[in-house]
């Protein structure tokens, strides 16, 4: 049996998932901690739940605190790499200024030679 277009469009538009927002599911979390022992499966019915939802979204902070600690881990690793690298740059400059400010007191000691060399000989 083929269906006719008629057919297609009495067929039930797909249900779109809900999303809620990580305070939305901490609420739900604590208004479900809060309900009495009794009454949890009424709270999850009423706000169409499930009981997986709470205990995944009761370990979802644990989760991205994890995940935030190992993000700061990597930004400092990159930093500390970052500072030896400028480190190892530093004294390398600092070096080569120091050789510069030799050949500078070299040329000058040349130079007052020279001149002293010059007026002795002018005399």
């Amino acid at each position: 049996m083929t269906m006719t277009q008629a057919d297609r469009s009495a067929q039930p538009a797909r249900v779109q998932r809900r999303v809620f927002t990580a305070q939305q599911k901490a609420e739900f979390v604590r208004e479900y901690d809060a309900t009495p022992e009794g009454q949890k499966g009424a709270f999850l019915r009423g706000h169409g739940l499930y009981s997986s939802h709470i205990t995944k979204w009761r370990a979802q902070p644990a989760r991205e605190a994890a995940r935030a600690q190992r993000k700061r881990a990597d930004q400092v690793a990159m930093l500390t790499d970052r500072v030896a690298a400028l480190e190892a740059e530093l004294a390398a400059s600092r070096r080569t200024v120091a050789t510069l400010g030799k050949a500078f007191e070299l040329l000058e000691q040349i130079s007052e030679s020279s001149a002293l060399m010059t007026r002795s000989e002018r005399r």
